[in-house]
């Protein structure tokens, strides 16, 4: 029976934004990441490396879970990473983004020897990959795969990885700073209780005071109905307040918003401010 993606509505993106912001800076990150991207939709076999210029990749994470598979990604870090069509691209310095690999695999590259030893034999036919690139000698690849035994990643589910990207971007840059960069210790304290106050004073110096009740809505999970139920509007009315949001704040979707507030609260000096004002 085939597997179905979840389908990311804001309750997705909630649950996602709240995983990455309470492990940013920490060792869990890279396992909750995961595990934020799969409540989404399904995925058989995930990889995260760090493709280093002039050195062979270093691994963060893989979920196979047998010993042949473990033993694929070992093989893999040696030396056929060099003809991985997604590691070609990092090397030509593609743009930042999410890639697909039938996209952009060479002409008869399931004839290829690498193609034959790696995605035939460990039972491997779809991909995609996030890259994104961290510094001028480093690039971050989350890697989602499907087995032979699950069908193709749908339309759907390809537009569903695109909304998650500006988030995950987010995320992953804030952590490798945090972790690489300003070397601050993990993230402690009362995280729920400032999550509620960062949403409460979200976007308070820029947006009305209706449209702050509808941004505090979604970034709590509400759908349009159940934003316009709990405010006593019409659907329609919601939909005008967060389009006139979403131009004030320059995002143009859900996931663009939850990145912005994302970024906006890791660097807001305190939590009795609207963290925009520190950051636009």
């Amino acid at each position: 029976m085939p597997r179905q993606a979840a389908g990311l509505d804001n309750n997705h993106f909630s649950d996602v934004a709240v995983r990455l912001v309470a492990n940013a800076g920490r060792s869990s990150f890279e396992t909750e990441l995961i595990a934020a991207v799969k409540n989404c939709l399904a995925v058989d076999v995930s990889l995260m490396l760090l493709y280093r210029k002039n050195s062979s990749p270093r691994l963060l994470f893989h979920d196979w879970t047998t010993q042949r598979g473990a033993h694929g990604v070992q093989k893999y870090l040696k030396g056929p990473y060099m003809r991985d069509p997604f590691y070609q691209i990092v090397l030509d310095r593609a743009h930042d983004g999410l890639y697909r690999l039938n996209q952009i695999a060479p002409r008869q590259f399931s004839r290829s020897r690498y193609y034959q030893e790696y995605y035939r034999h460990y039972g491997l036919h779809d991909e995609f990959n996030y890259l994104f690139n961290l510094d001028e000698h480093t690039t971050f690849a989350l890697s989602l795969s499907r087995k032979k035994t699950s069908e193709f990643f749908t339309p759907e589910e390809a537009r569903l990885l695109r909304d998650l990207e500006p988030l995950i971007q987010s995320a992953v840059t804030r952590h490798w700073e945090d972790v690489h960069v300003n070397k601050t210790s993990p993230i402690e304290g009362q995280l729920a209780s400032a999550l509620r106050q960062a949403i409460q004073k979200f976007g308070t110096g820029v947006l009305t005071e209706r449209e702050c009740e509808v941004a505090r809505l979604i970034l709590h999970g509400y759908s349009l109905k159940g934003a316009a139920e709990k405010l006593s509007i019409s659907d329609r009315t919601v939909k005008l307040h967060r389009s006139n949001l979403y131009a004030k704040l320059d995002v143009k979707s859900h996931g663009e918003m939850f990145a912005l507030f994302l970024n906006s609260i890791m660097s807001a000096p305190n939590a009795h401010s609207d963290p925009l004002a520190s950051y636009l």
